[in-house]
């Protein structure tokens, strides 16, 4: 007999507190009764698709345990870190020299550099 991977252990874990039929939560999870079935026996390790599907359609599936076997509280609050846009100021100490160019538009680019358009004076 060979020894199942620990998600798969987790997951099974999770299946049997289900007290629902292998069939009927494959079928809520969109696999085939085999996918299961060769989870559960080893022959598969349990995949991001199934992982999604139970976290999408089970609302007490525990992502964190099955993946990786860490249990939070119920009822402990967890604040989402967003990050903040950056601001920057750019001070020019001397103003442009150059007379016969006229500055039109600076593009900034993703990569961080940026382009300026020049449009010469008429």
């Amino acid at each position: 007999m060979q020894r199942l991977p620990l998600e798969n252990l987790r997951f099974k874990e999770w299946l049997d507190s289900q007290n629902r039929s292998a069939s009927s939560i494959a079928s809520n999870l969109g696999v085939s009764r085999a996918v299961l079935s060769h989870i559960l026996s080893g022959r598969n390790k349990l995949s991001l698709s199934v992982v999604q599907s139970a976290a999408r359609f089970y609302q007490d599936f525990d992502l964190n345990y099955v993946v990786l076997g860490e249990r939070y509280k119920k009822g402990q609050n967890y604040t989402s870190i967003k990050p903040q846009s950056t601001v920057f100021t750019l001070r020019v100490d001397s103003p442009l020299t150059n007379s016969a160019n006229h500055l039109d538009q600076v593009i900034l680019l993703r990569n961080g550099r940026f382009r300026v358009l020049l449009s010469e004076q008429a």
